[in-house]
């Protein structure tokens, strides 16, 4: 029985070799407890610092997108060639209004009328201008309510207040019958009659301005010079309907 007990001890409670019985106990391994302290600690740290890694690459990749161009479409193509072109004419109407009109040590060149004039030519045969797609006006005859107080206004050409006023009802007075090709019943939209049809499509931006005043001054005038206006709207079969 002493025996019993003495084999049970060696074996179950110390950590000794047994080498007289042929057996080996079994060593626990010693768990350190700063490594058992440190190792949340430093999978805390690794998380961190994935963290930080990953927010460093959201805000670099955030820059990236920001940095780099977004594809410009044909409608922005578009819009920027109108801001353009509208910025230039202002800029140059502007420049046309606040400058002098003789600069001093500035010769003004002769112009074609009055060099013409001198040389001796006068007005002969007549002369028809035929104004060219869009550049002659139009005037307002008859229309809806919403026009009230716009006859014998220009709808196209000129000033365009009208637009800025009231959008949709000059859209619908120059708008077409889709089915007829002509104006809405009610609605009565015909070309500018006489030279100032087509002399100045806007404030600043002649047409035909320089040659009829050219003309004018070798003896032309409404009798012998006439604008063929004509409404750029209508189909060539609808313009004598």
């Amino acid at each position: 029985m002493a025996m019993i007990l003495r084999f049970r001890k060696l074996c179950y409670l110390e950590p000794v070799k047994c080498s007289s019985l042929g057996f080996e106990s079994y060593e626990t391994p010693k768990i350190d407890e700063k490594q058992s302290f440190e190792s949340p600690k430093s999978d805390r740290n690794d998380e961190g610092a994935d963290s930080t890694v990953e927010k460093v690459l959201d805000k670099s990749k955030r820059r990236q997108n920001k940095r780099q161009p977004k594809e410009w479409r044909c409608i922005d193509y578009c819009c920027l060639t109108i801001g353009y072109m509208c910025t230039t004419w202002w800029l140059l109407l502007f420049m046309y209004h606040c400058l002098p009109a003789n600069l001093p040590g500035l010769k003004v060149p002769e112009s074609p009328g009055a060099r013409l004039s001198r040389e001796g030519l006068t007005a002969l045969h007549p002369v028809v201008l035929v104004p060219g797609i869009v550049t002659g006006g139009l005037e307002l005859w008859e229309g809806r309510p919403c026009a009230e107080g716009l006859f014998r206004k220009r709808l196209w050409g000129g000033s365009f207040t009208e637009i800025f006023k009231r959008p949709l009802c000059w859209l619908e007075h120059l708008s077409l019958n889709n089915e007829t090709g002509l104006d809405p019943p009610g609605i009565r939209v015909r070309a500018v009659p006489g030279l100032v049809a087509a002399d100045y499509f806007a404030p600043g931006y002649f047409v035909w301005a320089v040659l009829i005043e050219n003309l004018a001054r070798i003896g032309y005038e409404g009798k012998n010079m006439y604008m063929a206006a004509y409404d750029w709207r209508l189909s060539f079969q609808n313009t004598e309907v």
